[in-house]
């Protein structure tokens, strides 16, 4: 009876044969994070946003994780924890060595390529990141018998986008279908969470807050734990080879809608200065020389950026991998919390009343509403 029982316990995460090459990964011990589930991804870009949350989900689910870093061990430190002893394994690397990317991928069959950046320097160009080196890290890995790439975009991705990093990285996409066949593209829309550069820069900068357009520009956020949870569902199954996915909310805001959103959450006037597009790229570009990056004027063109699907039917969305985003409402809260006054700390989520800002009401008995 206890033989049957365990299992039982271990379900059909035990086994997973990939499509591609045919290779049977057989997992060891239960299901979870003290286990191995015969699977070993290797995840580019892994100290960013998205990264931690896209290898803290693969290790608790028992995938033995490498973590390529460049630069100091301590920006990938934090990683260890999110899976068992020596399940997350740092590796040194550099996009430009051939040799070191091949160490990286020699013993994977999953390769999640999340590098990607809004602005150059001197070392790092966008066609160095976004094409070059998401090239090479596709022929590398599919040369080392790699089963699954997923190599992560930008909804706005096109060649003929206003924004030069938008350009290079739908050349990027085409690179990476051609060097490894079967490659998943994943584009997604802006994302919020505790790190982010969308609600926590508004609240940050809440007594001087810099638009263009009078924040106009439109904008499908999605909660970066829904973008690392389809991209999990999309190296599970099989079937996904080679589609590619557009993760945006269904519900289209304006920035002024986010910034409303956010005043409303912690009860204090966000101060909006709205500054001429030319002129703030001006400043911006003079601002590029610095030996330390503040912001460029590639960043101020992705301000300008409306963010809006391409209506391509091939093309599958959150709802294709069964998942249903978080809503915006009802999430934000406990990423601005902190930004409240003193005297409004602790105080909840108040839903009476709550128009959600032209949105549909927001229900007071939501089982997910955070307080």
């Amino acid at each position: 009876l206890r033989s049957s029982a365990a299992l039982l316990k271990r379900g059909k995460a035990d086994i997973t044969i990939r499509k591609t090459t045919g290779d049977v990964l057989v997992g060891r011990g239960t299901y979870g994070r003290q286990s191995w589930n015969g699977q070993t991804a290797t995840v580019f870009g892994c100290s960013g946003f998205l990264g931690r949350y896209v290898v803290a989900r693969l290790a608790r689910e028992g995938t033995k994780v490498i973590v390529p870093y460049r630069g100091l061990y301590e920006y990938v430190r934090h990683l260890r924890p999110t899976g068992d002893l020596g399940m997350v394994v740092p590796m040194e690397f550099d996009l430009r060595n051939p040799k070191q990317i091949d160490e990286c991928v020699r013993y994977s069959d999953v390769v999640i390529n999340l590098i990607g950046r809004n602005y150059e320097t001197k070392n790092f160009s966008f066609e160095k990141v976004h094409i070059e080196g998401a090239r090479r890290i596709a022929e590398i890995s599919h040369a080392a018998g790699v089963s699954r790439f997923i190599h992560m975009s930008n909804l706005n991705a096109r060649t003929n986008a206003d924004a030069k990093s938008l350009v290079t990285k739908a050349f990027g996409e085409q690179r990476v279908r051609e060097s490894f066949p079967g490659a998943n593209i994943v584009r997604s829309a802006t994302m919020y969470g505790y790190e982010d550069e969308l609600l926590n820069n508004i609240g940050k900068n809440k007594y001087c807050y810099l638009t263009v357009n009078k924040a106009q520009r439109k904008l499908r956020p999605v909660c970066v734990s829904d973008v690392a949870h389809a991209i999990g569902k999309i190296r599970d199954d099989e079937d996904t080879v080679g589609l590619t996915y557009e993760l945006f909310n269904p519900k289209q805001y304006t920035q002024k809608d986010i910034i409303d959103l956010v005043q409303f959450f912690i009860h204090e006037n966000v101060w909006r200065v709205n500054v001429p597009s030319s002129l703030l790229r001006l400043a911006a570009k003079a601002v590029d020389v610095l030996p330390y990056h503040y912001t460029s004027h590639h960043e101020v063109d992705l301000m300008l950026a409306d963010e809006f699907p391409s209506g391509d039917p091939a093309v599958q969305t959150f709802a294709d991998l069964g998942i249903q985003p978080h809503t915006l409402e009802l999430a934000a809260l406990q990423y601005i919390r902190h930004y409240r006054p003193p005297q409004h700390e602790e105080d909840p989520m108040e839903p009476r009343g709550y128009k959600a800002f032209r949105k549909p009401p927001v229900p007071v008995n939501n089982k997910d509403i955070v307080a």
